[in-house]
């Protein structure tokens, strides 16, 4: 923590002294409206670069909107570009534009949070108020420095340096220390194995910085590709063991058009009191992990999560929808390499624009967090995101999963609806009926959402209007509970208000 804080104070120095070169190294998950843009013009064939997991390197956006040019002309490399195409890539040509470090903020306040989060960073607390700086110095270096503070908040830290990270960029590759919100998978709903629902966990990480396809041809096929690797440092004063490490690492290709694959995977390991070193790490990383079947119980590195995740546009046919699926396992079955004790998300989504500049996407999404609920085995209860080493807190961090926000035991299905009109602005509906800890002890002390089995009916909506240099954003939306483990029901409403400001 010592040398993290040294890189903040270098970085915060270096920030306010020297102008920049490009914008921010990384485009930060949380901006449902600039996905929506980046898939759109992927989905179109307008760029091909991967989008499925974030935060998403800014030179990788900058190099692949320098292929299609700066008016919308058609050429012979590309047709010409439509009113919402236009829209969506002068949006995004901010996020990667060349100019000088820029400071922000955002205010916000809630009326009951959210508690079942998606992909948007709604509030996490009931007020809440950010401030950053942000911008590469030079051609190398850049990051953010970001302080939020926090009214009332669960873990009780009212001072966080959440989105604070320093980056630089070699060759091909940057080097990030910092806490970063971290989203891996296709949903929009959801992510099984990381997600934006737990505050982000300090780590230093690789990623490659531009996709670009392997100049040999035996590799070419592969198509655009990124890899991601971190480790990361948890926090104390947990009731299993303090400060774990939580590794992980995504491999992601586009080997066809509308094609995107991933292999994905993280664990929790170390800790104070347990073993921490490299043999620990090796039985990690070759899968000797399953006490009794592969390594001695004494030798079980920690809890680890393997799966993959896939999207594919418009397979059959020439109309606009994309079929995707994420799978992942708390264990990797010996007999055959393959994730097992699963969990899956799937999700069917369709989108469109108008002559006007606007476009939209609507989505049906389903997720199941019941161990082998989708294999031929029993359903495993109390198996996800628990282990039998980290066996309280689990594949938490600070009260709240990593993977999915309604943690384990649970079946959601969701349908979503987003219209960006071309002034950018943004409506967003999404209804909901979750089954939430099915099959939970009952008080289910371990449970994150609740204490027993649960149904929620949940309806959400939002608008964000923009205004100069940023944004004003709200939403209402309401739950309705009913608690089959006590024999009651409540009708839940919520509300927030966020502005954001950017001084560029």
């Amino acid at each position: 923590m010592a040398a993290m804080k040294g890189c903040i104070v270098a970085l915060a120095a270096s920030l306010l002294a020297l102008p920049a070169s490009a914008g921010e190294p990384w485009l930060a998950p949380g901006d449902a409206r600039a996905r929506h843009d980046l898939q759109l013009l992927v989905d179109e064939g307008v760029i091909d670069l991967p989008v499925s997991g974030w935060p998403i390197p800014t030179p990788d956006i900058a190099n692949a909107l320098d292929s299609v040019g700066t008016d919308d002309a058609a050429t012979s490399d590309r047709p010409q570009l439509t009113a919402a195409q236009r829209a969506a890539v002068a949006r995004l040509r901010r996020y990667a534009s060349e100019g000088r470090v820029t400071p922000g903020f955002e205010v916000s306040g809630a009326a009951r949070p959210m508690e079942l989060r998606t992909f948007a960073a709604e509030p996490r607390e009931e007020g809440e108020l950010s401030a950053w700086i942000s911008g590469f110095v030079g051609e190398r270096w850049g990051g953010r420095l970001q302080l939020d503070l926090a009214a009332d908040p669960d873990d009780d830290e009212s001072v966080r340096p959440d989105g604070s990270y320093f980056a630089g960029k070699f060759g091909n590759w940057i080097v990030t220390a910092g806490a970063q919100d971290r989203w891996w998978g296709s949903g929009w709903q959801g992510s099984l194995i990381l997600s934006n629902n737990a505050r982000p966990v300090p780590a230093l990480a690789l990623d490659r910085a531009v996709s670009d396809p392997f100049e040999s041809k035996w590799l070419r096929w592969i198509g655009p590709w990124r890899l991601t690797t971190f480790m990361g440092y948890m926090e104390g004063d947990r009731e299993d063991y303090d400060h774990p490490l939580l590794f992980g690492m995504r491999l992601t290709a586009r080997p066809l058009d509308g094609l995107e694959v991933s292999l994905e995977r993280t664990a929790q390991w170390c800790g104070e009191g347990r073993s921490c070193n490299w043999d620990d790490f090796w039985n990690l990383w070759s899968g000797n992990d399953n006490a009794g079947e592969n390594v001695a119980a004494e030798d079980e590195p920690g809890n680890q999560l393997a799966g993959w995740d896939i999207r594919w546009a418009s397979p059959i046919g020439d109309w606009n929808y994309a079929l995707y699926n994420q799978h992942t396992g708390e264990s990797i079955d010996n007999n055959i390499p393959r994730p097992y004790r699963s969990m899956d998300l799937a999700g069917l989504e369709t989108w469109g624009s108008t002559a006007a500049g606007g476009s939209w996407r609507a989505g049906l999404e389903w997720a199941n967090t019941r161990c082998g609920g989708t294999e031929n085995e029993q359903k495993l209860w109390d198996c996800a995101y628990n282990n039998g080493i980290f066996n309280v807190e689990g594949y938490r961090s600070k009260g709240r999963t990593l993977g999915h926000s309604m943690d384990g035991d649970g079946n959601t299905f969701g349908l979503r609806y987003q219209h960006v009109d071309a002034a950018a602005r943004t409506f967003t509906a999404l209804a909901r009926f979750s089954d939430i800890n099915e099959g939970g002890v009952v008080p289910d002390t371990r449970h994150t959402i609740a204490p027993g089995p649960e149904e929620w009916w949940s309806l959400d909506l939002s608008y964000r209007y923009p205004l100069p240099g940023g944004w004003i954003e709200a939403a209402v939306g309401a739950d309705h509970r009913d608690r089959d483990w006590n024999g009651t029901s409540a009708t839940l409403p919520r509300a927030f208000v966020s502005w954001r400001r950017v001084f560029e």
